[in-house]
């Protein structure tokens, strides 16, 4: 009885190991997409915090020559910013980056905070009141209504 005994609570050990296993197998596949998930939106919202752009030109007195009105706009954050990821909106319409010309004032390749980007917008546009949204790739903006 005794052999009995023992090799019975040696299975239903050793089961009861095996399905601790599985459980923790399953719980580990489930919750690692749900960190990494976390990770990547906390470094997305850290970026965010860290952005910030202003655009600082005189709304009464827009330059424009040669078809293309040009805009001002400072990076008054902290994170370094691409140029090439801007996206720039005039009245609710995306302007197309063929019509766009950016250019950082200091020659920079990247728009690093205090930088000012020169932005040259070819469009038509009547007179009156309008609106400029410059939209950065991380989903950071800002808008200026400006009047010609």
């Amino acid at each position: 009885m005794g052999a009995g005994t023992s090799a019975t609570h040696i299975i239903f050990f050793i089961v009861s190991v095996v399905v601790a296993l599985g459980v923790v197998g399953a719980l580990y596949a489930n919750i690692q997409p749900l960190t990494s998930a976390a990770n990547v939106g906390s470094k997305t919202l850290s970026e965010q915090l860290r952005t910030d752009i202003t655009v600082i030109n005189d709304p009464e007195l827009i330059p424009f020559s040669d078809g293309n009105y040009t805009f001002y706009v400072k990076n008054t954050g902290r994170e370094d910013l691409p140029n090439v990821d801007l996206s720039v909106l005039i009245n609710g319409v995306i302007i197309p980056d063929s019509s766009v010309t950016k250019t950082i004032l200091s020659g920079n390749i990247m728009w690093r905070a205090g930088d000012v980007m020169e932005i040259k917008v070819a469009t038509a546009l009547g007179t009156g009141s309008h609106t400029l949204r410059i939209i950065t790739y991380n989903g950071i903006e800002d808008s200026f209504r400006f009047r010609i």
